[in-house]
């Protein structure tokens, strides 16, 4: 039986819905609904994608993105939707607590198709992403239970995760290869625990996070921020996997200017030099999008580009310039609407409230069922913009942008 689709309204190609003051009230009318709706399984849970049609397609279901629907429906209470993101928020975490975790406590990485979960190794980005969820579950019920889980389950992780050298391990079972990304995110989980509660653990691994990023994750001779290291945290240098991401470098220099706020101060070159990286290496001039993908030498690998990265663009962005003044914060400012110039490709043509993903390099988009996962990317990156003091939609004068300027606007 299809589910009804009457909330879903189309955009026609090249229909401006909204501008940049508009991005909020997108949130708030439109993909709060479609996702708490046509995105929500009555059976439990949220699908992993929707068609454009606003129908929800037949595929196994990444328990993560079930934690980062649960983190939206969060933020959806915090702006303004007068939605029951309550019921939301209880719907992803019963179905988590009755599929999604295995025997000890850790978040599973699939449930197949027939509602089976795939027996592997717990991963520690999707466990990055279980804490977040219960961070902004604690944060909007209060209930004593989310913090518990929350601290049980990093001692868990410090005792089967932790790496001798610091930071830690994919797996328990895999110590060949380390990622930089799933730190990322525990980072993250992190600083969002550090908000809400005065347990010094919280403070202590965003610390040793930190760290990891300024001494081990970032090739100092370039300033980049790397993907993929050796067991004793050597890069990998060749291959498939020495590449560096845009979207990372914008989403590492945000989080670094998240933990000065909250915990403690942090070299202001290391996060600045990330932006400058991924704005002046990272960015198509053409699109006007950050790409997915650049080798160690800071050229092109490929020149695809993903919605997410546009949204790490723009919280980095944001995030520099509150810390910046005049001509400074001016140029952060256009850089912040280029962002959501490229953000607004993403919306054209499509049903409001849904999205395309990937932007290819001659300027179209893969036709392609929405994923559900980018949610988090864009309700991150609105709530950001509206607990900002800027006025990102006024063009400053008292500095020229280094960008050319477009306007700014979803589509």
């Amino acid at each position: 039986m299809k589910r009804p689709a009457a909330h879903v309204q189309r955009t026609e190609a090249g229909d401006i819905p909204f501008k940049l003051s508009h991005a909020l009230p997108w949130l708030q009318d439109y993909a709060f609904d479609v996702w708490s709706n046509a995105g929500r399984d009555p059976n439990g849970g949220f699908f992993e994608r929707l068609d454009l049609s606003g129908q929800p397609t037949a595929d196994a279901r990444r328990v993560r993105v079930q934690a980062r629907q649960i983190f939206c429906f969060a933020q959806a209470g915090d702006l303004g939707w007068q939605g029951d993101w309550q019921t939301q928020v209880n719907h992803g975490l019963d179905y988590i607590a009755r599929h999604g975790l295995d025997d000890r406590g850790y978040l599973r990485g699939l449930i197949d198709v027939d509602g089976r979960p795939v027996e592997t190794p717990p991963d520690l980005y999707d466990q990055a992403f279980y804490l977040l969820a219960l961070a902004h579950s604690y944060r909007v019920t209060g209930a004593p239970k989310y913090r518990r889980l929350a601290l049980d389950l990093l001692q868990n992780l410090r005792r089967d995760f932790s790496h001798p050298l610091g930071g830690f391990l994919d797996t328990p079972v895999n110590r060949d290869r380390l990622r930089a990304n799933p730190h990322m995110h525990l980072l993250e989980a992190a600083l969002a625990w550090v908000e809400i509660s005065d347990a010094d653990a919280w403070r202590e691994l965003a610390t040793e996070i930190a760290e990891l990023c300024q001494n081990r994750l970032i090739d100092r001779r370039i300033g980049a921020l790397l993907e993929y290291f050796n067991a004793d945290w050597s890069p990998i240098d060749v291959g498939s996997l020495a590449y560096i991401e845009p979207g990372h470098q914008f989403e590492w220099c945000w989080l670094l200017t998240r933990y000065e706020a909250l915990v403690g101060e942090v070299d202001a070159s290391v996060y600045r030099t990330l932006f400058e990286i991924g704005e002046q290496h990272g960015v198509c001039p053409q699109r006007g999008v950050a790409i997915d993908e650049l080798r160690r030498d800071l050229t092109w690998k490929q020149g695809q580009a993903r919605l997410w990265p546009q949204t790490e663009r723009l919280k980095a962005a944001v995030a520099l310039a509150q810390m910046s003044t005049g001509a400074d914060r001016n140029i952060h400012l256009a850089q912040a609407r280029e962002a959501v110039a490229g953000l607004g490709l993403y919306f054209t043509g499509v049903p409001k409230g849904l999205w395309r993903d990937k932007l290819l390099q001659d300027g179209s988009f893969v036709d392609e069922p929405v994923p559900a996962s980018s949610f988090y990317h864009i309700v991150h990156a609105i709530a950001e913009l509206s607990r900002s003091d800027l006025d990102v939609a006024r063009q400053g004068t008292e500095a020229k942008a280094p960008l050319k300027l477009v306007e700014p606007a979803f589509r």
